[in-house]
């Protein structure tokens, strides 16, 4: 098909995916041949819907007989078998039966007939075209019934198999149904129905408990809870309030909200991950190429070999006056060489594998680029690991407070940060808040660049500084001073609370590793991961205390951006594939040197998206063991495959030769194979 969509006037170029049910085709916008195709497409049988640039938009209304001709042909044609064969149990004519069989082959062929001849006319060797032939040859040697089941058996493959592939298909128009078909928009102070594509930036939605989101936004009024299964694959709906980000396509289950747009529905997160399983699933992985270069080269030697048979002993004996069997019965033979010399399971081993698998990932919330990633993923025995962000949260919070009295402390601490805009005191003042404490009055405050804040509370000198200016103009002690040096050694950043230079305390600051990080670091070493690294610019005390806390095998600090990305290169020289895990941001170049990018928390950044490989979407590293594993598991599916549908074909093949294969044989070694590949890709779809 893609040979003859290719050949239509203003295509440039054609693909066809039969796993994810794909055509994709690049064309001259001056001559517009997308009506032409579409009309091609349909005449082949297959149906034509729109999937963003389609042909012809979407296929017209179709009748009873259009959506079940298929169906009724193959049941009218087994129906017929099956009479024919019941006819001749009980001695009826001969004629009566062969009648049957006839109208069992054009019956069973409806579909056959007409992708052989649009194949004839690409001047393309295709299954259709092969099996076409294997009839009327069996036909004229007088086997009516085994060419009437042979034609049946391949429309029951061919529909079995388009019923199994449905499956895989089915994941866009999945993920579709998550947009909704219209927004309630609020315009002269009143709410309308409107399509997502007609709202503007900046106009506000309302979204109802219950309603989907229709675009991607901001919460300007109202809390709710949100199910964005959709976009990161997290079953459990993700409290939102008034700031934050929603998604195109999330489910609001409580409260009323106000949502400022901050995209059009062509830009939404889920319109781009749509975009992007669309191009993975069309995408051709390495290991697709190497079996369409072998398909290309099997088909016309097979063909070549059934035409030798078919005439070489028989005119050989026929010259020597030699008794080598019949014509029929090499004809029979150059036959079953014909029907299996279409590579169709070899040729699908490997995109169904592909597509279920690309399919698994995207319901688990991780962005697959295409095959090829998966691939290497396959290979991947070293991971670097970005810090901020990646293995912490990339936020500072307080996670000690050392004091003899803990509530006046946080209140006097607190009270000095609130005048301050630096990251450490909004961690400090979050805290307080949190611990329900509230702030006091502060006068003559002063901000101490990298020293510490300073004021007047209740008639008091205090100081919230670094322990190093806390020493100069304080009298730190012990134990106090030694357990300032153990906190700091742990890579935290300490603020020591001084009253009219008395130490009261100290606060530890620290980028928290997040709670999964050791878990998922076990989870990889034990799939076989042979080297976690942490790449940060940070120092190294810092950098080892995080290392340990995330259960990493090395960590790397004070490196440059260009720096990560020589240490990429090192790691691969020790290890082979290696992947870097980072936000997609300041890590680009690192990502971009590294055999397999992983971009994490893609769903609030466009650059992670389009920097990255392989996207997670949540802002979590909990998919990545099952990432890999789902690599090694597709690269594992699609070898088994490959094996099959050539020892199957081979086998009959040298069957067929010695002329102990039927018809029968050939077609289970083709369609039969077909299926089973296709149920063994399909089992990626399962979660593990």
């Amino acid at each position: 098909m893609g040979a003859s969509v290719a050949g239509v006037e203003g295509v440039f170029s054609a693909d066809v995916n039969f796993a994810s049910g794909l055509l994709t085709f690049e064309y001259d916008a001056a001559v517009d041949p997308r009506e032409t195709v579409a009309t091609l497409v349909r005449g082949t049988g297959h149906g034509v819907e729109s999937l963003g640039e389609a042909a012809g938009g979407e296929a017209p209304p179709q009748t009873w007989w259009q959506r079940n001709r298929t169906t009724a042909a193959m049941a009218a044609s087994g129906q017929l078998i099956a009479t024919g064969w019941a006819l001749g149990v009980v001695g009826a004519p001969e004629i009566a039966s062969t009648v049957l069989y006839a109208l069992a082959i054009v019956a069973g062929g409806l579909i056959t007939w007409r992708r052989a001849w649009v194949s004839l006319k690409a001047r393309m060797l295709d299954m259709n075209v092969l099996m076409t032939i294997a009839v009327i040859g069996a036909a004229a040697i007088g086997e009516w019934q085994e060419g009437a089941t042979v034609i049946f058996l391949f429309a029951l493959g061919g529909w079995l198999e388009s019923r199994s592939l449905e499956r895989t298909r089915r994941s866009i128009r999945d993920l579709l149904a998550f947009e909704p078909e219209l927004a309630r928009v609020v315009r002269a102070g009143a709410e309308v129905l409107v399509p997502p594509a007609e709202v503007l930036l900046g106009e506000t939605l309302v979204v109802r408990p219950g309603e989907r989101v229709a675009l991607d936004g901001i919460i300007a009024v109202g809390a709710s809870a949100l199910d964005e299964a959709p976009i990161t694959g997290e079953s459990v709906p993700v409290d939102k309030a008034e700031g934050d980000r929603v998604f195109a396509g999330s489910l609001n289950t409580s409260g009323l909200l106000q949502v400022e747009v901050t995209a059009l529905a062509a830009d939404s997160t889920l319109s781009r991950i749509i975009f992007l399983v669309e191009e993975a699933q069309a995408a051709k992985a390495p290991a697709q190429q190497l079996v369409d270069r072998f398909s290309r080269l099997y088909t016309p030697i097979v063909v070549w070999l059934a035409a030798g048979i078919a005439t070489v002993p028989p005119i050989a004996a026929w010259v020597l006056g030699a008794e080598w069997g019949s014509f029929a019965s090499w004809l029979y033979r150059a036959l079953v060489l014909l029907v299996i010399s279409c590579p169709c399971a070899l040729v699908i081993s490997t995109p169904v594998a592909i597509v279920s698998a690309i399919t698994r990932a995207s319901r688990d919330g991780v962005l697959v680029k295409g095959g090829a990633f998966l691939e290497v993923a396959a290979k991947v025995r070293a991971i670097a690991f970005d810090k901020t962000g990646t293995l912490t949260h990339g936020r500072p919070a307080v996670v000690e407070v050392v004091a003899e009295n803990h509530h006046e402390f946080l209140a006097l601490a607190a009270s000095l940060e609130a005048n301050s805009n630096h990251p450490l005191a909004r961690a400090v003042v979050a805290y307080a808040e949190r611990e329900g404490i509230a702030t006091l009055a502060v006068s003559g405050f002063e901000e101490l660049p990298g020293r510490g804040v300073g004021a007047m509370i209740a008639n008091r000198h205090i100081r919230l500084v670094s322990p190093a200016f806390a020493a100069e103009i304080g009298d730190v002690r012990e134990p106090l001073a030694s357990r300032i040096t153990l906190a700091e050694e742990a890579g935290r950043t300490v603020l020591v609370l001084l009253d009219e230079g008395l130490p009261l305390g100290y606060i530890a600051v620290a980028d928290e590793v997040r709670a999964t990080a050791a878990s998922v670091m076990g989870a990889l070493r034990s799939a076989g991961m042979q080297h976690l690294v942490m790449l940060t610019g940070d120092n190294e005390r810092t950098a080892a205390a995080i290392a340990a806390d995330a259960g990493l095998t090395e960590s790397r600090a004070r490196l440059l951006p260009g720096d990560k990305t020589t240490a990429i290169v090192e790691l691969r020289e020790r290890y082979g594939a290696v992947a870097m895990i980072g936000d997609g941001v300041n890590d680009a170049p690192a990502l971009a040197a590294a055999d397999l990018g992983i971009a994490m928390g893609a769903a609030g950044s466009d650059t992670a998206v389009e920097t990255a490989d392989v996207a997670l979407m949540r802002d979590d590293l909990s998919a990545l063991p099952g990432f890999f594993d789902l690599g090694r598991r597709t690269v594992a599916n699609i070898r088994q495959n490959v094996a099959l549908s050539i020892v199957v074909k081979l086998a009959v093949l040298v069957l067929a030769v010695f002329g102990r294969a039927t018809l029968w044989m050939a077609v289970f070694a083709d369609t039969g194979v077909a299926l089973i590949v296709i149920a063994n890709g399909l089992r990626l779809l399962k979660k593990r």
